[in-house]
């Protein structure tokens, strides 16, 4: 007897052990890859998101709402576009948004000026503001001082990111 190599049935048994290990393994590693996000395509989405975010809360936080910001009365407050704001470019503040959509149909992407951004064929994005008080706020303080705004970006593939922040009247 020979005790320096290993039996045919031992050298058998470690082939079969690592084949079912590999194989797991590769499936692992092919499931992630078909069902995630591929990271060149998340990162176009967050840029479309938060580019649309930022011109948003750039804007008054309502119509009169004085420029340089101040508190308004809440019953002035409303949500949608006022009378002549028909395009972007017209809004001049967040509720405005409610409703915007591009990259639908034959809208192309657009940046704040108007420019049609490319490089982001299949992407699409839309816009809600609503009246709603975050969790987390202050109590005794009306639901109607707070808007939140949500961007929600959807990727060719028809996952959605959504991008959401809140604009007060305080």
């Amino acid at each position: 007897m020979n005790s320096k190599g290993f039996t045919l049935m031992e050298t058998i048994i470690s082939i079969i052990i690592v084949a079912v290990a590999v194989v797991g393994i590769l499936s692992v590693i092919y499931n992630v890859t078909q069902k995630g996000i591929d990271p060149v395509m998340e990162l176009k989405a967050c840029e479309l998101g938060q580019a649309m975010l930022d011109e948003i809360m750039l804007k008054r936080w309502d119509e009169d709402t004085p420029l340089g910001g101040g508190h308004i009365d809440v019953s002035l407050a409303n949500i949608g576009t006022e009378t002549g704001e028909t395009n972007r470019e017209d809004f001049d503040d967040v509720d405005d948004y409610d409703g915007y959509s591009d990259g639908t149909g034959s809208e192309p992407l657009k940046d704040e000026a108007g420019n049609t951004l490319t490089g982001f064929t299949g992407f699409s994005r839309s816009v809600t503001v609503s009246f709603e008080k975050p969790a987390d706020a202050p109590a005794g303080i009306d639901s109607k001082n707070y808007k939140k705004i949500t961007v929600k970006v959807t990727l060719p593939t028809g996952e959605e990111l959504s991008f959401v922040s809140y604009k007060t009247n305080i």
